[in-house]
C-alpha cells in the first residue's frame, strides 16, 4: 500500500492538524496581504456597524420616547438607515476582496500542486489512483475555496459579534449578562462534541469520494475491455456499493448536524426567557431602564444567528481542513527522482552507457534487477529479449531515470546519471513505448509535442521516417486532423508510427524502443525496417525485441531472465551456445511463425519472445 493510501485511511482531523493546516494557508495568504488587510478591515467595520442599532434603539427609548421628546426620532431613524446602507457597501467590498484572496490562494495551491505532481516519479503513479489524484486537484481544492471565500468571513464576523455583544451587555448590566453567559458552557460542550464527531466523518467522506471518482475514471479508460468481457453489470454494482458507502457517511454526518439545530434553539430560547424574566423584574424595580431591556433583547437576537450557524461553520471548516490535509499530503511527498543540489547540465553525449552492479526493486525484498553489469559503446544497437516479467522494460527505464537503482550506478559517457539534471538527461533520450499515449489534439500538435518550436518541414521529415506521412496527407485535414482522446480515431499501427515520429523529432542521442513494431502490419514493417536502419545510425539504441529482424540486425543481443543478463552476443553466437535464446528461437521456429512470415516477405523472420 502506498503512503498516500495509508495516510488516507489512518489520519483523522484533530485540533492540532487544523492549526497546522491554517498556518500553512496563512503562508499562502501572505502573498496577498494587501487584499487580506482589506478583508480584515471590512470585517471589523461591518461588525462594528452591526452592533450599533440596539444601542441606538436603547438611546431612543430612554432619551426620546420615555422623556416625551419624539421630535428627533426621524433623525435616529435616518442614522439607522445610513448605517444599514454603509454596512451594505462595506459588506460588498469585504466579500469581493475575500473572494479575490480565496481564488488567489486556490490558484497558487492548484498551481503548486500540479507542478509538484509533474515532479513526482513513476513510482508515485504506480501506487496511486488517477481518480484520487484528480479529486485532490479539483474537488478538494473547491471545498477549500468555499471555506476561504465564505465560511471564514462568517466565522470571524460571528466571533467578533459575540465578543462585542457581551462587552456591551456587561457594560450595561452585568447581572443580565452573566445570566445569559451561564448558557454558554452548555453550548460550548455541545459544540466540542459535535466537532469531534463530525470532523473524522468528513475526512472519510473526502476519501470515499476520491474512491468513487476513481471507478468511472478506470472504467471509461478501459470501456472496451469492460464491454468485451460483459462486465457492465459488475461495474455498475461496484459503483453502487461505493456510492452507497459515500451516501451512508454523508447521512451519518447529516444526522449529527440535524441534532445541532434543535439543541441550540432550546438553549437560546431558555437564555432569552431568563433574561426577559429577570430583566423585567429589574425594570419594575427601576434597576434598569426599559431601553436597556429592549437593547438587551436586541443584542440577544443578534447572538441567535452566529450561534445557530456554528454547526454549519464546523461542517464547512471540517470539510475544508480534510480537503487541505489531502492536498498537503501530496505536497509533502518528496519526489523520488530529483536533481541533486550539485547537479549539472549533461553535455551532448556520444552515447556510451555503463551499468555498474545495478540492482532495483519496486517493493522491498522483491528485486526485479540483480547485479547488472553492462557496457554499451556509442552507436551500438542492443536488443533485449527474455520471458515476460524478466525485467527488460525496467532495465531500459533506468536510463532516463524513470526510476533510480537501489544499488550500483549508471553512467553515460562517464557522467553518473544522479549527478546531472533530469531535464538535460531526458532531452538526449528518446523513448518509444509499446503503448504510447496520444493527446486529444491534432496530428501536428502530437508530433511536435516535445519540440513545439519545430518547423513544419522538420515535422514532415519525422513523419516520413516513421512511415506515417503518406497516411496523414490522405486525410482531408492532413496534419491538422484531430485524433480524438488517446488517438481513438487511429489504428494501433498508426498510433505507434505517430508516436515514433514524435520521438524522432527530438533527435535523441540515445534511443529506446520498447516493442516498436508490435502493432504494425507486415507491409508497413518492411518499410519501417529501412527507415529504422537510417534512424539507428550514430545513435546508441536499446530495443526490447519481439520480432526477429530487430534481433538479427542488432550489434548485440542481451538475454534477460529473473532480473539478470544470462546471455549476450550476436544472433549466430547465441544460437551456437544452445542456451535460453536458442530454445526460444527453436520454439518459435516449430510454431511455423517464421516460415509464415518469410513466405509473405522474403527472408525476414519474425520471433515472438
Amino acid at each position: 500500500m502506498s503512503d498516500l493510501k495509508k495516510n488516507d485511511k489512518e489520519s483523522t482531523v484533530t485540533d492540532k492538524s487544523m492549526l497546522k493546516v491554517l498556518s500553512r494557508l496563512i503562508g499562502y495568504a501572505q502573498n496577498h496581504w494587501l487584499a487580506l488587510l482589506g478583508v480584515i478591515c471590512g470585517v471589523l467595520i461591518s461588525t462594528g456597524l452591526g452592533l450599533l442599532p440596539p444601542w441606538l434603539i436603547r438611546y431612543g427609548i430612554d432619551n426620546m420616547i420615555s422623556e416625551g421628546e419624539p421630535d428627533y426620532l426621524w433623525l435616529l431613524g435616518l442614522i439607522m438607515v445610513a448605517i444599514s446602507l454603509l454596512k451594505g457597501v462595506i459588506d460588498f467590498g469585504k466579500r469581493y476582496l475575500a473572494e479575490y484572496v480565496s481564488q488567489s490562494i486556490i490558484y497558487d495551491i492548484r498551481k503548486t500542486l500540479y507542478t509538484h505532481l509533474n515532479k513526482l516519479s513513476f513510482l508515485f503513479y504506480d501506487q496511486s489512483q488517477t481518480g484520487d489524484i484528480m479529486s485532490r486537484l479539483t474537488a478538494d481544492a473547491d471545498a477549500l475555496n468555499r471555506f476561504l471565500s465564505n465560511s471564514s468571513i462568517h466565522i470571524s464576523g460571528n466571533l467578533l459579534t459575540i465578543v462585542g455583544v457581551f462587552i456591551i451587555m456587561f457594560s450595561w448590566e452585568f447581572k443580565l449578562a452573566i445570566l445569559y453567559l451561564l448558557m454558554l458552557p452548555l453550548m460550548i460542550l455541545a459544540m466540542k462534541n459535535y466537532a469531534t464527531g463530525v470532523r473524522p466523518m468528513f475526512r472519510r467522506a473526502r476519501n470515499k469520494f476520491a474512491e468513487l471518482t476513481s471507478i468511472p475514471q478506470e472504467v471509461f479508460n478501459g470501456i472496451k475491455v469492460v464491454k468485451l468481457c460483459g462486465c457492465e453489470k459488475w461495474e455498475v454494482e461496484r459503483f453502487k456499493e461505493e456510492n452507497r458507502d459515500y451516501f451512508d457517511i454523508k447521512m451519518e454526518a447529516a444526522k449529527l448536524s440535524a441534532k445541532w439545530m434543535p439543541y441550540t434553539r432550546f438553549i437560546l430560547g431558555l437564555g432569552t426567557t431568563l433574561v426577559v424574566w429577570y430583566g423585567g423584574r429589574l425594570v419594575i424595580n427601576q434597576a434598569i431602564s426599559v431601553g436597556t431591556l429592549v437593547g438587551f433583547i436586541g443584542y440577544i437576537s443578534m447572538l441567535i444567528k452566529p450561534i445557530k450557524q456554528t454547526g454549519m461553520m464546523i461542517n464547512f471548516s471540517s470539510q475544508a481542513v480534510a480537503s487541505a490535509e489531502r492536498i498537503f499530503e501530496i505536497l509533502d511527498i518528496e519526489p523520488d527522482i530529483k536533481d541533486s543540489p550539485e547537479a549539472y547540465e549533461l553535455p551532448t553525449v556520444n552515447g556510451k552507457v555503463k551499468f555498474k552492479n545495478v540492482s532495483f526493486s519496486y517493493q522491498d525484498n522483491n528485486q526485479v534487477l540483480k547485479g547488472i553489469n553492462l557496457t554499451v559503446n556509442p552507436g551500438e544497437t542492443i536488443a533485449i529479449v527474455g520471458p515476460t516479467g524478466a525485467g527488460k522494460s525496467t532495465l531500459i527505464h533506468l536510463i532516463p531515470r524513470f526510476y533510480d537503482p537501489d544499488n550500483g550506478e549508471i553512467l553515460i559517457d562517464g557522467h553518473n546519471l544522479k549527478e546531472v539534471t533530469v531535464d538535460s538527461l531526458r532531452q538526449q533520450v528518446g523513448i518509444l513505448l509499446q503503448n504510447n499515449f496520444l493527446f486529444a489534439a491534432s496530428i501536428y500538435e502530437n508530433i511536435s509535442y516535445g519540440v513545439p518550436e519545430a518547423s513544419r518541414e522538420e515535422i514532415i521529415e519525422a513523419a516520413k521516417l516513421a512511415q506515417i506521412h503518406e497516411f496523414i496527407t490522405s486525410l482531408p485535414l492532413g496534419y491538422e486532423t484531430p485524433i480524438g482522446e488517446r488517438g481513438v480515431n487511429l489504428s494501433g499501427g498508426q498510433k505507434q508510427r505517430l508516436a515514433m515520429a514524435r520521438v524522432l523529432l527530438t533527435n535523441p542521442r540515445l534511443l529506446i524502443l520498447d516493442e516498436p513494431t508490435s502493432s504494425i502490419d507486415i507491409e508497413t514493417e518492411e518499410k519501417m525496417q529501412l527507415a529504422l536502419k537510417e534512424v539507428l545510425k550514430d545513435r546508441t539504441t536499446f530495443i526490447i525485441a519481439h520480432r526477429l529482424w530487430t534481433v538479427q540486425r542488432a550489434d548485440r543481443i542481451l538475454v534477460v531472465k529473473e532480473g539478470q543478463i544470462i546471455e549476450q552476443g550476436s544472433h549466430e553466437e547465441l544460437l551456437a551456445n544452445n542456451g535460453l535464446y536458442s530454445k526460444l528461437y527453436g520454439s518459435v521456429l516449430k510454431s511455423g511463425k517464421i516460415e509464415e512470415y518469410s513466405q509473405l516477405k522474403g527472408n525476414i523472420g519474425r520471433l515472438s519472445i
